[in-house]
């Protein structure tokens, strides 16, 4: 009897992994394709930060507007059955923004280069924060997009922008690309 008892736990730990595992991938596939929106609003926004360096505040507003409008339709059809997905994912993006804003204020004077750097930071910290807790292949995308970005701001200075297009924000597209396969 004792043996029956543990093949049911051990059935019951089996089946609670698989839930697991399942929901991991369901979460992959559900963050994917705002990985690659948001991969592709950095690297559209630092190209042309690279190209006009005097508008950064215009074009990192506008960048950030038009995608928090599609990334929050995004959200909606990603995940329909939660209600004030919406909300929720404004106020995620939002917080993120604010952290960004009151840290230049409370830093001032920051360099155009290190503002850049508040926002891609922290979002590699998230996913490495997430990697830790939850799901493995956030780890691994935070750790390269820490480490190309702090390549990028220490080793390359003229190219800097140009590196930051296509290193983070190329990576954070790749990677909602190669989570969607899972």
């Amino acid at each position: 009897m004792a043996s029956s008892a543990e093949e049911a736990a051990r059935a019951l730990r089996d089946i609670a992994e698989i839930n697991a595992r399942a929901a991991g991938f369901q979460d992959y596939q559900a963050e994917s394709g705002q990985m690659v929106l948001w991969g592709i609003a950095y690297l559209i926004g630092f190209a042309l930060t690279g190209l006009f360096l005097d508008y950064i505040l215009l074009i990192w507003t506008l960048v950030v507007v038009v995608t928090l409008i599609i990334g929050s339709s995004l959200a909606r059809r990603t995940n329909p059955d939660i209600p004030g997905i919406a909300w929720r994912y404004l106020a995620l993006i939002g917080s993120i923004l604010l952290l960004c804003v009151l840290i230049n204020i409370v830093m001032w004077p920051l360099t155009p280069k290190q503002g850049s750097m508040l926002a891609p930071l922290f979002v590699a910290t998230l996913y490495i924060l997430r990697g830790v807790q939850l799901r493995p292949r956030y780890l691994a995308i935070g750790i390269v997009l820490a480490v190309l970005s702090m390549a990028g701001f220490v080793g390359l200075d003229v190219w800097f922008w140009w590196w930051m297009a296509f290193a983070f924000g190329g990576t954070l597209a790749i990677s909602g690309v190669w989570l969607r396969n899972f």
